[in-house]
């Protein structure tokens, strides 16, 4: 079951690491989990000597909360001794004496262990070292079976933690490498970009993934440990064993244990199912920083340093800039540039705005044509008609309908696809009416329309009606 964090931790635990003094803080505590490693009793005036010396020459602001009851709390070592009472009063240490003698002791307590490692692991790059974490899992079930079978339960523990900590460190990797692509986006200096790759990026492939890729291979060692696993998880008469084993590790009844057996064997298969997934996204994730980090690189030492291309850049600046970052670069560019409005004149130039009128809703007036006006306009219409379609064209167009010696064509048959095949449909009508160019035409009662246009029903005969 698990249990909440404030229940077993003071509330005002992570204090110290938010205070004014959270350097000096980390610093002491870093002390104190060096001595811890190195003595299993950490005496109280060996932990205050250290204290004093790490105060030498540093600032340590007293503040509310603070034991100021200590002598000379201006001092180094009145300083040291505000510390050692703050993590006394913050629950990171408890002070008790060393059995048979009067000789104060320090001892931290044991989440107070684990939080000084972590903190030591994120500030000190050296403990993070990878191990071979899948040969040592399938070294230790592989000899499980072959040789020490009774001792299959303690093999299949440390194969769970193993793989745990292999899928904690791979996907920890994973986003070690999205912090290394961001920071290559957001920065332009040649110099970082350089120490970014060939210097710190190298110490985390070298130091996690070419090990996993070469000498830890999981694409060599998972299928071997899957397949133990899966020999193991039907093999009732081992799983009976380890079952009896576990019930004298840890308070199961007797079914719980098989089920916890079996619980753990199908989570490790799950997590080296998934960490071949993790890998695959690992290396696409590899081989997009290196492409990256090269181009970014190559662009930053080929980019143009005269004036255009600085200038270039403090305008792209602008650009994106928020309002008070345009305020900056603009100062910037009065104080260091002169920059004038240029105008030109081209062929646009010349022309008068239009004015825009408001559309009336009002009837359109009427137009009123005398009689005179009304023929002029009439007879002007038709002779652009006569002009523009000649007896000539008219009878060419006649011809032109009756093909392969046809005799006779209906209205229907003849294709209108514009006004000029409109045009010169009505004067061939007109014309065989009048029984003009050697044609004639029987009129209907009725029209017909064809893509738009409505002509008259009819049958031109060729000669006289048949």
């Amino acid at each position: 079951m698990r249990v909440k964090l404030f229940e077993i931790i003071p509330a005002d635990f992570f204090s110290v690491l938010v205070s004014s003094n959270r350097e000096i803080y980390v610093d002491a505590l870093m002390k104190l989990y060096e001595m811890f490693n190195d003595d299993i009793n950490i005496k109280l005036k060996d932990y205050l000597n250290e204290l004093t010396a790490l105060l030498e020459d540093r600032v340590y602001n007293v503040e509310e909360g603070d034991d100021i009851s200590v002598d000379s709390p201006d001092t180094s070592r009145g300083k040291a001794r505000l510390i050692e009472k703050r993590f006394e009063k913050t629950g990171w240490i408890e002070r008790e004496f060393l059995d048979g003698s009067f000789t104060e002791i320090v001892t931290p307590n044991t989440y107070s262990i684990r939080i000084m490692r972590m903190l030591k692991e994120i500030t000190d790059e050296g403990t993070l070292e990878y191990n071979s974490l899948v040969f040592s899992t399938y070294s230790a079930l592989n000899q499980a079976v072959t040789e020490n079978r009774d001792r299959m339960y303690e093999a299949l523990i440390i194969a769970e933690k193993n793989t745990e900590k292999l899928d904690y460190e791979l996907r920890s990797l994973y986003h070690g490498i999205r912090g290394y692509l961001k920071s290559i986006r957001d920065n332009n200096d040649v110099n970082f970009l350089l120490k970014n790759h060939f210097e710190e990026y190298k110490n985390l492939a070298d130091r996690i993934y070419h090990p996993v890729k070469t000498m830890d291979s999981v694409f060599r060692y998972s299928g071997p440990i899957k397949s133990i696993l899966m020999d193991l998880r039907y093999d009732d008469k081992l799983l009976n064993e380890m079952s009896r084993k576990a019930l004298t590790i840890k308070n199961y009844e007797s079914e719980e244990a098989k089920d916890d057996i079996l619980r753990t064997i199908d989570k490790i298969i799950d997590l080296y199912n998934s960490v071949a997934l993790l890998m695959q996204e690992i290396d696409s994730k590899h081989c997009n920083y290196t492409k990256q980090s090269i181009d970014k690189i190559r662009y930053v030492m080929s980019a143009d340093r005269s004036i255009k291309g600085k200038l270039a850049v403090l305008l792209k600046a602008y650009a994106s800039a928020d309002e008070k970052g345009k305020e900056s670069i603009a100062e910037i560019f009065e104080e260091n540039t002169c920059i004038n409005r240029q105008e030109y004149i081209d062929s646009g130039s010349f022309y008068h705005k239009n004015i825009k009128s408001k559309r009336s809703n009002q009837p359109p007036q009427a137009v009123e044509l005398h009689d005179d006006i009304q023929d002029e306009l009439i007879g002007e219409v038709i002779s652009r008609i006569r002009n523009g379609f000649s007896e000539n064209r008219v009878k060419a167009y006649l011809d032109s309908l009756f093909k392969d010696g046809a005799v006779q064509i209906e209205s229907r048959d003849i294709e209108i696809n514009n006004d000029t095949d409109y045009v010169l449909t009505l004067l061939a009508v007109v014309n065989c009416i009048n029984g003009r160019h050697g044609y004639s035409i029987n009129l209907g009662n009725d029209y017909i329309r064809k893509n738009g246009y409505r002509i008259p029903q009819f049958v031109l005969f060729k000669g006289g009606k048949s």
